[in-house]
């Protein structure tokens, strides 16, 4: 009968372990200790880890992302004072890499770029306020390469698959 019980106990533990925990809710930014790059819990000053999040008011996001040993992992987003996206970054182990993109208080696209390991790496793009093209190009290890389309003229740099 013991056995029975304890097996019972077991399986009940093992059920609860197989549950996804509940999302953790966000700390604020405004919260943490920056250091360096890195933020740090208050009190202990251990590096953070988990969703945090910086507000305009209390209904209105100023920043968000998720910090992994205190730095920038995933997605990191701003948002203009009227709650419209200004700009999303992709980091990996608080270093930017992927995709970027700012935006004009209109919503419209400002910037979009690529990050390699902290360079600008990839296809790129910038608009004027009205929405017309301003550039056009491609970044290779944080140097302009290839053809551009640069304020209406267009430009030439060493090819990109040079290294």
């Amino acid at each position: 009968m013991k056995l029975l019980g304890f097996l019972a106990v077991a399986a009940a533990g093992a059920a609860s372990a197989a549950t996804p925990a509940a999302p953790q809710e966000a700390m604020s930014l405004a919260r943490l200790i920056e250091r360096a790059g890195v933020y740090l819990e208050p009190g202990t000053l251990e590096p953070f880890s988990g969703p945090v999040v910086r507000m305009w008011t209390p209904d209105i996001v100023r920043e968000r992302g998720t910090l992994v040993d205190g730095r920038w992992t995933g997605v990191r987003e701003w948002f203009h004072q009227s709650g419209r996206l200004s700009g999303r970054e992709t980091w990996r182990d608080g270093v930017l890499h992927g995709p970027a993109e700012m935006y004009f208080k209109s919503g419209l696209l400002s910037v979009r770029e690529n990050y390699a390991d902290g360079e600008l790496d990839g296809a790129y793009e910038s608009y004027w306020t009205r929405g017309a093209l301003a550039e056009r190009g491609a970044w290779r290890s944080g140097r302009p390469c290839g053809e551009w389309t640069s304020f209406g003229r267009s430009v030439v740099f060493p090819s990109c698959s040079q290294p």
